[in-house]
C-alpha cells in the first residue's frame, strides 16, 4: 500500500489481509462506511512479474474482476522498467462495450500511471545500494 494510487483517487480504507507478500495476500478496499468494495488478491510475486486478481464494485455495483499484472525489470542498478497488463471485461451488454472499455482507457489509465511510477520509485529506493 505503500506505492498504491487508489486509496487516495478512491476514498476508501484499505488494509492487508496476510503478509502482503505471499500468494493469497489480500487488499481489501473499504468505503467510508466500512462496506467491503472490492479485494485485490495477489496471485504470485516471482521476480519480475507480479499477478494480482482483482473483484471490485464497477459501474452500478456489479462486480468486476480485472487481472492485473506488473513486470518489473532491471535497467541498471538504480535503474528500473515498470510495466502493467490490465484486463477487464466491463459488465454491460455486448453492444456498448467498446464505449465502456474507452471509458476505462480515460479515468482507469493514469491511476494505473501513477501505481507504476510509485512501484518504480519503491523499488528503486528498496534497491539501491
Amino acid at each position: 500500500m505503500r506505492w498504491s494510487a487508489w486509496p487516495e483517487a478512491t476514498g476508501f480504507t484499505c488494509r492487508v489481509d496476510g503478509d502482503g507478500t505471499s500468494p493469497g495476500s489480500q487488499i481489501v478496499f473499504t468505503d467510508s462506511k466500512g462496506v467491503e468494495q472490492g479485494r485485490q488478491t495477489l496471485v504470485s510475486a516471482n521476480p519480475g512479474v507480479i499477478r494480482n486478481v482483482m473483484r471490485n464494485r464497477g459501474p452500478r455495483g456489479r462486480w468486476v474482476c480485472p487481472r492485473v499484472d506488473f513486470h518489473i525489470d532491471p535497467v541498471a542498478p538504480a535503474r528500473t522498467r515498470v510495466s502493467l497488463a490490465f484486463e477487464v471485461e466491463p459488465p454491460v451488454p455486448r453492444i456498448v462495450k467498446p464505449l465502456a472499455n474507452r471509458w476505462l482507457r480515460r479515468t482507469i489509465r493514469p491511476l494505473h500511471v501513477k501505481d507504476l511510477q510509485q512501484l518504480k520509485d519503491l523499488v528503486e529506493a528498496t534497491h539501491v545500494r
